[in-house]
């Protein structure tokens, strides 16, 4: 389960689906953090049902996981949610290897700061639209 194939993942929204593919992997976290967080008071909301919780050597879920590769399925969700914070949709390439949100954060304000490294594009008609956008809109409807 914790092998090198499910560690890396690849998603192209031309390609895959959003809402079949990412939306529904879970946060998780290991059994030992989950104590010490409810005995903070933290993370009341959370259960088996809206999180995956490992021990050392496996997932205690009954139901096991949605997708083999679910763990790095919701960094690529934690990473669409921190990238959103532009406020415009974002057209290029995102790799990251062991990311997490201050990461992606320090990311976005890096790029922000290069102002050479970024521009807005708009687009005379829907030929011009690059595919992942068409399928996203499509999906929304």
């Amino acid at each position: 389960m914790f092998g090198a194939e499910n560690k890396h993942v690849v998603v192209d929204f031309a390609e895959h689906s959003y809402l079949k593919e990412i939306s529904r992997a879970r946060t998780f976290g290991f059994m030992q953090e989950v104590e010490t967080m409810r005995e903070m008071g933290l993370a009341l909301g959370g259960s088996l049902d809206n999180a995956i919780v490992l021990d050392d050597f496996r997932v205690l879920n009954n139901d096991g996981l949605r997708y083999d590769n679910e763990l790095v399925k919701h960094k690529v969700l934690d990473a669409i949610g921190d990238l959103y914070l532009l406020g415009h949709p974002l057209i290029g390439a995102y790799t990251a290897y062991k990311s997490g949100h201050a990461l992606n954060n320090q990311l976005l304000r890096a790029t922000l700061a290069q102002r050479d490294a970024w521009e807005y594009v708009t687009f005379e008609g829907e030929a011009q639209v690059p595919t992942a956008f068409v399928h996203w809109r499509t999906q929304q409807a």
